[in-house]
């Protein structure tokens, strides 16, 4: 997934992009997650902006249940290339990207933003009835046989 600074027209225009990244977040997140869509480009003096959302899609881990399921995420982007590399300036929450000319590579930058876009507690579905935590049985194929009636008895006395 790369921009080519030197064919890149000046003003606006798109980057259509599609490809794979390894976000490196365990192999319960996603490991090998697929990048799809396309980018703005603001081509301007010394710099070019590139923003948008990519959709994503890998495998997780469910945070319920623990089974393997595919999951479909946005990642919203929002970098800056700056063509003088000898610059001070900052853009708050903008990844910066310094490079003169030539092919910009964008994958550990697209890496980057669908890692922090990653959900933090992902589940299969949203009725998914987890594992029992006194058996570990999968509640979602069969009820388990563990007792119901079992409570702290400190919370007997609240309706």
């Amino acid at each position: 997934m790369y921009l080519d600074l030197d064919r890149t027209p000046v003003g606006r225009s798109t980057l259509p992009l599609a490809g794979t990244v390894a976000l490196g977040m365990g192999e319960a997140c996603a490991p090998e997650t697929t990048l799809s869509g396309e980018l703005t480009l603001q081509n301007l003096e010394g710099r070019v902006l590139a923003s948008g959302t990519l959709q994503a899609s890998g495998t997780a881990e469910c945070g319920r249940c623990l089974a393997e399921f595919r999951l479909d995420w946005e990642v919203p982007v929002d970098l800056m290339v700056l063509r003088d590399v000898h610059t001070d300036e900052t853009e708050g929450d903008t990844l910066l990207i310094l490079q003169r000319d030539g092919e910009v590579d964008l994958s550990e930058a697209l890496r980057e933003c669908a890692a922090l876009s990653f959900p933090q507690a992902p589940v299969c579905r949203e009725d998914c009835r987890g594992l029992c935590a006194s058996c570990g049985a999968d509640l979602n194929t069969a009820p388990c046989d563990c007792a119901a009636g079992d409570s702290d008895p400190r919370w007997e006395g609240l309706p």
